[in-house]
């Protein structure tokens, strides 16, 4: 980690859950890191629980459905600490269950804007800031899902299923984009299974169980990440619970006879 000492990281995402313990596992190194979150408390209380850590926190709020605020906080970055982004951590997200058949637009709006489209202007806005303060070797990390590769078996859960499956292509995609443009920046996406989070939570999951892994188990992969050699990325990290499997399959409802 030693090559991040005093640059950017921005965290977004960061005052629950996996992105709390990214910025509580990065704040070992001495780096500025831009927490970023809707609940400026709790950001904020976090910050101060870091002060003796090596790291500077910079509590910063955002609501990263709105475009304005997203170019905003950047904006603040580039004027408040003079630098660019070096490490964009997109960890924002969000799960909803919304059926197909009977669900609210306004829900699938919501998951496709946090989840898609707020990541997406965020690696935007991460590249041209990185461009500018000549920042050859950044990283741009995605927090998505094994729901981006697999199909979720439980119902109400598909328009979740398709915002994540278009992450995985989106994360792809910039890396073409970079490779096409001669960048060397890197691109990661990491890939959890069930995670003991407020998500979970807010889904009515069992955070209680065997097959839920702590936030902080995601939060090291990202210094993984962060610490291969300058030739080599990790493009695809799936982690999983020891008896987890990537796709489940739900009972058969229809017979056929």
């Amino acid at each position: 980690m030693d090559r991040w000492t005093d640059r950017v990281v921005l965290v977004t995402g960061a005052s629950s859950g996996i992105g709390k313990s990214i910025v509580v596992e990065l704040s070992k190194y001495p780096l500025k890191i831009v927490a970023v979150a809707r609940r400026i408390n709790l950001i904020q209380e976090l910050s101060d629980n870091l002060q003796s850590s090596v790291a500077k926190i910079y509590p910063v709020q955002c609501d990263l459905t709105q475009e304005s605020e997203i170019l905003n906080m950047f904006k603040w970055i580039e004027t408040t600490i003079g630098q660019g982004v070096s490490i964009m951590i997109n960890n924002a997200g969000t799960m909803i269950k919304s059926k197909i058949l009977d669900g609210e637009t306004n829900d699938w709006r919501y998951l496709f804007d946090l989840n898609v489209i707020a990541v997406t202007t965020c690696c935007r806005e991460s590249y041209k800031l990185m461009n500018k303060y000549g920042i050859l070797d950044g990283h741009i990390i995605n927090i998505n899902s094994t729901a981006g590769y697999t199909m979720l078996a439980v119902s109400g859960q598909k328009v979740y299923n398709s915002s994540k499956t278009a992450l995985t292509n989106l994360t792809e995609g910039l890396r073409h984009e970079l490779a096409y443009a001669g960048s060397k920046i890197k691109v990661t996406s990491i890939n959890p299974g069930k995670v003991n989070s407020e998500s979970v939570e807010s889904d009515g999951g069992n955070t209680t169980s065997i097959l839920s892994m702590k936030p902080e188990r995601v939060a090291s992969m990202v210094i993984i990440a962060l610490t291969q050699p300058t030739d080599v990325v990790i493009g695809e990290l799936t982690i999983l619970s020891v008896g987890e499997t990537l796709q489940t399959y739900p009972p058969p409802i229809i017979s056929l006879k």
